[in-house]
């Protein structure tokens, strides 16, 4: 019996998002509370509108420490191409997406412009040893 398995089935329902107003120092020290390698970044309206990562955080603050430079928030540092997910798209498809070397580690899985959770490349792993121990094909 062949078992399809959809984000939905293995994502994160815990969607921490950032805010865009937020500023850099807000958003490093709440990645480091949650162990996360970046987060949605979202509007008033929860909307997503950005993507921010250690990395991203991790320049500003070296910069605007060296520089001495007035605070920056997130949406001055924030990808705004943002690749995500839908709650019903395949694993296997993503698996194979985020396998390649320069794909992101973590997608937010969106829904009606809505951030519902979070995908990560562990959770793919997770979900896929479960189905093969199980006996079923992905």
């Amino acid at each position: 019996m062949t078992q399809h398995i959809l984000v939905k089935d293995a994502m994160s329902y815990d969607n921490y998002t950032v805010q865009a107003n937020a500023s850099v120092e807000e958003a490093a020290a709440a990645l480091q509370k949650h162990l996360l390698p970046g987060a949605p970044v979202v509007n008033e309206r929860h909307e997503l509108v950005g993507f921010v990562s250690e990395h991203d955080l991790l320049r500003q603050l070296l910069e605007s420490s060296y520089h001495s430079t007035s605070k920056a928030t997130v949406m001055d540092v924030m990808r705004h191409e943002v690749m995500s997910v839908k709650p019903n798209d395949s694993i296997i498809d993503l698996a194979q997406t985020m396998s390649q070397m320069d794909k992101p580690k973590l997608y937010p899985v969106v829904s009606h412009g809505k951030v519902e959770g979070i995908i990560t490349r562990g959770l793919l792993l997770k979900a896929l040893i479960a189905s093969r121990a199980q006996g079923s094909r992905v």
